[in-house]
């Protein structure tokens, strides 16, 4: 590619970066509620919440609303771990529209729109967003590896029901699998092809091994936002059982909290879709309660967080606009672009 070429590209792309990310936030949650109207997904929802205690609903929703926000606080932690500064407002703005892209456009976007989207309104360089993105997705592993671990312990018949479940399901996203395979094996001979590229790719590695070792506190905060985030969903999930109805057990509700969630964020369908659900029936029946109803309660469990992303949204936006007019900084687009 020619200078003027690389100059074209990188003028299209600030001007793609200038779109004010409330626009891609409202334009998100439109085309995302279309999209789960199609199928029929808000109508499921609707026909599970006529059936369910609305008082507990009711008591879990804010305790729902108040843990989405230890997300965004993760992030921003995250940020400061892997440069050492970030803004908590914009940080969170980033974050939360991301999720919003994922609804709209289901194909595993949310890490990498994250990133972009941090990058943009915080100026992070390409390791810094490497290193809060894969970071993020090992503190979940860490703490829900840890849960699914105890729960196997506790639970009786739990390692071959969960190797059982694993193997009905794996018809369902083994063809994704080996294509996300495919496509990891190529950008690896990319990206080794030549000594130079193989020494960036190495560095970038150890900076990604090595960040929580440099900031440590900062490292230590995000761990432990985690692990309260987590704890919090059991108490939700343990509200949203019992609004169906269904008794709950410390042994239940960690199984539910681990283990379905930990499969449904490694499993290369977007979201984990089906497979978390299912993995969530089988822990209920580990549990000898009924499996139905815990299922539905999955499904307000889901949908809740596309209900509750607007609201900190919303909440997020006023901050900014109270703050500093709601305009991101000029030199945010231009860092931004290498």
């Amino acid at each position: 590619m020619n200078q003027s070429s690389a100059d074209n590209a990188k003028g299209g792309l600030r001007k793609l970066l200038n779109i004010p990310t409330p626009l891609i936030f409202a334009i998100c949650i439109v085309a995302a509620t279309l999209l789960l109207w199609w199928q029929g997904a808000l109508a499921e929802l609707w026909e599970v919440v006529r059936e369910a205690n609305t008082t507990q609903l009711l008591i879990a929703t804010p305790i729902y609303v108040a843990s989405l926000w230890l997300l965004a606080v993760r992030w921003h932690q995250l940020v400061q771990m892997a440069q050492g500064w970030s803004d908590l407002p914009r940080a969170a703005e980033a974050f939360l529209t991301s999720i919003v892209i994922n609804y709209a456009a289901p194909v595993g976007l949310a890490v990498p729109s994250r990133a972009a989207l941090t990058k943009r309104a915080l100026g992070l360089d390409g390791h810094a967003t490497g290193v809060v993105a894969l970071w993020e997705i090992g503190m979940d592993v860490i703490v829900l590896g840890f849960g699914t671990l105890v729960w196997l312990i506790m639970a009786q018949g739990s390692t071959s029901a969960v190797a059982s479940e694993l193997e009905d399901n794996a018809s369902r996203y083994q063809s994704v699998a080996l294509l996300l395979v495919a496509v990891v094996l190529v950008l690896l001979i990319f990206f080794f092809r030549k000594a130079e590229q193989r020494r960036r790719a190495i560095n970038f590695i150890r900076r990604i091994l090595v960040s929580p070792l440099q900031r440590p506190r900062e490292a230590a905060l995000a761990l432990a936002s985690t692990t309260i985030y987590w704890i919090v969903q059991g108490v939700v999930l343990a509200l949203l059982v019992n609004a169906m109805g269904v008794d709950t057990t410390f042994e239940l509700i960690l199984g539910l909290t681990t283990l379905p969630m930990l499969v449904g964020m490694l499993s290369p369908i977007p979201g984990g879709a089906v497979v978390r659900e299912a993995m969530m029936y089988v822990v209920a029946r580990l549990a000898g309660v009924p499996g139905a109803e815990v299922v539905a309660a999955a499904v307000i469990y889901r949908m809740a967080l596309f209900l509750a992303i607007p609201i900190l949204y919303g909440i997020t936006r006023i901050w900014l606009t109270k703050r500093d007019g709601g305009h991101p900084h000029p030199e945010s687009v231009e860092e931004s672009i290498p």
